[in-house]
């Protein structure tokens, strides 16, 4: 129930303040610890898994590069890859 009202917070893009949804971010990042919960799908995209900042134009870049999406942060430099690349079918 909080996690759902939490995540809306974040995925609402009307006029909330940028500060209001990174601290609903770290609220749901320590809700999530505390009870074992899985974060939403949407919600996981959206935070940078090391330094926990949600991402957006200002602080982090996204790419894709040969079918897969490559986002960095530019506040702690980590990479996230999703997605297998251009060959993922061929794995054994």
């Amino acid at each position: 129930m909080v996690q759902r009202e939490l995540s809306s917070i974040i995925l609402n893009n009307e006029n909330e303040s940028v500060e209001l949804k990174q601290n609903a971010a770290e609220k749901l990042i320590a809700l999530n610890r505390k009870h074992r919960l899985e974060m939403p799908k949407q919600v996981g995209l959206m935070i940078c898994k090391k330094c926990h900042v949600l991402y957006d134009t200002n602080n982090s870049r996204t790419r894709i590069k040969h079918g897969q999406l490559i986002i960095s942060c530019l506040k702690c430099e980590s990479v996230r890859r999703i997605g297998g690349g251009p060959k993922s079918h061929r794995r054994r």
